[in-house]
Protein backbone atom coordinates (compact mmCIF):
# COMPACT_ATOMS: atom_id res chain seq x y z
CA UNK A 1 0.00 0.00 0.00
CA UNK A 2 1.44 3.07 -0.88
CA UNK A 3 1.75 5.95 1.71
CA UNK A 4 -0.77 8.23 -0.17
CA UNK A 5 -3.34 5.28 0.37
CA UNK A 6 -2.73 4.48 4.29
CA UNK A 7 -4.96 5.10 6.96
CA UNK A 8 -3.53 7.85 9.61
CA UNK A 9 -4.85 9.26 12.84
CA UNK A 10 -3.72 12.01 15.35
CA UNK A 11 -4.27 11.56 18.81
CA UNK A 12 -5.19 15.38 20.85
CA UNK A 13 -5.25 14.15 24.82
CA UNK A 14 -7.77 16.52 26.52
CA UNK A 15 -8.76 15.87 29.90
CA UNK A 16 -12.04 14.38 28.74
CA UNK A 17 -9.74 11.76 26.92
CA UNK A 18 -7.85 11.14 24.03
CA UNK A 19 -9.82 12.57 20.84
CA UNK A 20 -8.87 11.09 17.56
CA UNK A 21 -8.38 13.01 14.29
CA UNK A 22 -8.88 10.13 11.47
CA UNK A 23 -7.69 10.27 7.87
CA UNK A 24 -8.75 6.90 5.83
CA UNK A 25 -6.93 6.09 3.10
CA UNK A 26 -8.99 7.95 0.34
CA UNK A 27 -7.99 11.12 2.81
CA UNK A 28 -11.57 11.72 4.13
CA UNK A 29 -11.23 13.39 7.05
CA UNK A 30 -13.43 12.31 10.59
CA UNK A 31 -12.88 12.79 14.48
CA UNK A 32 -13.93 10.57 17.24
CA UNK A 33 -13.42 9.75 20.64
CA UNK A 34 -12.92 5.91 19.95
CA UNK A 35 -9.66 4.22 19.04
CA UNK A 36 -8.64 3.77 15.68
CA UNK A 37 -8.53 0.60 14.28
CA UNK A 38 -5.06 -0.99 14.42
CA UNK A 39 -4.76 -0.39 10.81
CA UNK A 40 -4.40 3.33 11.27
CA UNK A 41 -0.89 4.36 11.92
CA UNK A 42 -0.27 7.56 13.74
CA UNK A 43 0.72 10.68 12.23
CA UNK A 44 1.52 13.78 14.27
CA UNK A 45 2.02 16.13 11.60
CA UNK A 46 -1.74 15.20 10.28
CA UNK A 47 -3.79 18.21 9.90
CA UNK A 48 -1.72 20.67 11.48
CA UNK A 49 -4.41 23.50 11.46
CA UNK A 50 -7.12 21.23 13.28
CA UNK A 51 -5.28 19.49 15.45
CA UNK A 52 -4.05 23.61 16.94
CA UNK A 53 -8.08 24.49 16.62
CA UNK A 54 -9.03 21.27 18.32
CA UNK A 55 -6.59 21.94 21.20
CA UNK A 56 -7.78 25.40 21.83
CA UNK A 57 -11.33 23.95 21.89
CA UNK A 58 -10.62 21.64 24.62
CA UNK A 59 -9.40 24.86 26.43
CA UNK A 60 -12.79 26.03 26.66
CA UNK A 61 -12.60 28.48 23.55
CA UNK A 62 -14.75 29.40 20.93
CA UNK A 63 -13.06 27.65 17.73
CA UNK A 64 -14.45 28.35 13.73
CA UNK A 65 -14.39 24.89 12.48
CA UNK A 66 -16.08 26.51 9.09
CA UNK A 67 -13.53 25.82 7.23
CA UNK A 68 -13.43 21.65 7.26
CA UNK A 69 -15.63 20.70 4.50
CA UNK A 70 -19.16 19.28 5.06
CA UNK A 71 -18.62 15.21 4.99
CA UNK A 72 -21.03 13.28 2.34
CA UNK A 73 -24.15 12.61 3.24
CA UNK A 74 -27.86 12.81 2.10
CA UNK A 75 -29.07 16.26 1.18
CA UNK A 76 -31.00 16.55 4.65
CA UNK A 77 -27.69 15.39 6.67
CA UNK A 78 -25.45 18.28 4.89
CA UNK A 79 -28.26 20.72 5.67
CA UNK A 80 -28.48 19.28 9.13
CA UNK A 81 -25.06 19.28 10.03
CA UNK A 82 -24.75 23.06 8.17
CA UNK A 83 -27.28 23.88 10.07
CA UNK A 84 -25.31 22.40 13.20
CA UNK A 85 -22.60 24.72 12.26
CA UNK A 86 -24.33 27.45 13.48
CA UNK A 87 -25.22 26.89 16.99
CA UNK A 88 -23.24 28.99 18.91
CA UNK A 89 -20.31 28.13 21.41
CA UNK A 90 -21.73 27.12 24.87
CA UNK A 91 -25.95 26.78 23.68
CA UNK A 92 -28.00 24.50 22.37
CA UNK A 93 -31.05 23.69 20.41
CA UNK A 94 -33.66 20.97 20.18
CA UNK A 95 -33.61 18.48 17.38
CA UNK A 96 -37.00 19.88 16.36
CA UNK A 97 -35.36 23.67 15.81
CA UNK A 98 -32.00 22.06 14.20
CA UNK A 99 -34.62 20.22 11.52
CA UNK A 100 -36.26 23.79 11.02
CA UNK A 101 -32.90 25.38 10.58
CA UNK A 102 -32.44 22.36 7.90
CA UNK A 103 -35.23 23.43 6.31
CA UNK A 104 -37.56 20.48 7.33
CA UNK A 105 -41.14 20.98 8.42
CA UNK A 106 -42.36 20.04 11.88
CA UNK A 107 -41.97 16.09 12.87
CA UNK A 108 -38.47 16.00 11.37
CA UNK A 109 -36.57 15.99 15.16
CA UNK A 110 -36.14 11.82 14.60
CA UNK A 111 -34.54 12.70 11.07
CA UNK A 112 -31.96 15.41 12.46
CA UNK A 113 -31.56 12.86 15.54
CA UNK A 114 -30.26 10.46 13.05
CA UNK A 115 -27.91 13.42 10.88
CA UNK A 116 -26.75 13.97 14.37
CA UNK A 117 -25.86 9.92 15.21
CA UNK A 118 -24.38 9.82 12.23
CA UNK A 119 -22.14 12.66 11.91
CA UNK A 120 -18.44 11.87 11.25
CA UNK A 121 -16.94 15.14 12.29
CA UNK A 122 -17.90 15.64 16.30
CA UNK A 123 -16.92 18.33 18.33
CA UNK A 124 -16.02 20.15 14.46
CA UNK A 125 -19.84 19.94 13.61
CA UNK A 126 -20.47 19.76 17.24
CA UNK A 127 -23.51 17.81 17.57
CA UNK A 128 -23.68 17.99 21.47
CA UNK A 129 -25.58 21.29 21.36
CA UNK A 130 -28.47 19.38 20.29
CA UNK A 131 -30.35 18.02 23.11
CA UNK A 132 -34.13 16.70 23.47
CA UNK A 133 -37.38 19.61 23.40
CA UNK A 134 -37.27 19.01 27.23
CA UNK A 135 -34.12 20.64 27.04
CA UNK A 136 -32.55 16.87 28.36
CA UNK A 137 -29.48 15.57 26.62
CA UNK A 138 -30.13 12.16 24.21
CA UNK A 139 -27.02 10.09 22.20
CA UNK A 140 -24.07 11.48 21.04
CA UNK A 141 -22.42 10.51 17.96
CA UNK A 142 -19.30 11.05 19.05
CA UNK A 143 -18.40 7.47 20.72
CA UNK A 144 -20.28 4.50 19.98
CA UNK A 145 -19.40 3.14 23.77
CA UNK A 146 -22.15 1.53 25.10
CA UNK A 147 -21.95 2.52 29.01
CA UNK A 148 -23.49 5.45 29.06
CA UNK A 149 -20.13 7.34 28.23
CA UNK A 150 -21.61 9.17 25.43
CA UNK A 151 -23.74 11.04 27.42
CA UNK A 152 -21.34 11.79 29.60
CA UNK A 153 -18.78 13.23 27.20
CA UNK A 154 -22.04 15.39 25.48
CA UNK A 155 -22.69 16.95 29.09
CA UNK A 156 -19.05 17.14 29.79
CA UNK A 157 -18.28 19.13 26.28
CA UNK A 158 -21.28 21.36 27.22
CA UNK A 159 -19.82 21.95 30.78
CA UNK A 160 -16.64 22.98 28.88
CA UNK A 161 -17.80 25.27 27.05
CA UNK A 162 -20.53 26.69 29.37
CA UNK A 163 -17.65 27.51 32.00
CA UNK A 164 -15.68 29.00 29.63
CA UNK A 165 -18.69 31.29 28.48
CA UNK A 166 -19.41 32.21 32.07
Amino acid sequence: MSEAAEKTCRTIETKLGNFYILQAADGTISTSWDKPPDDYREDSDLCPDLAKRLKMYFTGRPVDFSYVPLPSGTEFFRKAWQACRSIKHGTTISYSELARKAGSKAGAARAAGQAMRRNPLPVIIPCHRVVGADGKLHGYSGSQDPEGKPLNLKKALLDLEKNASA
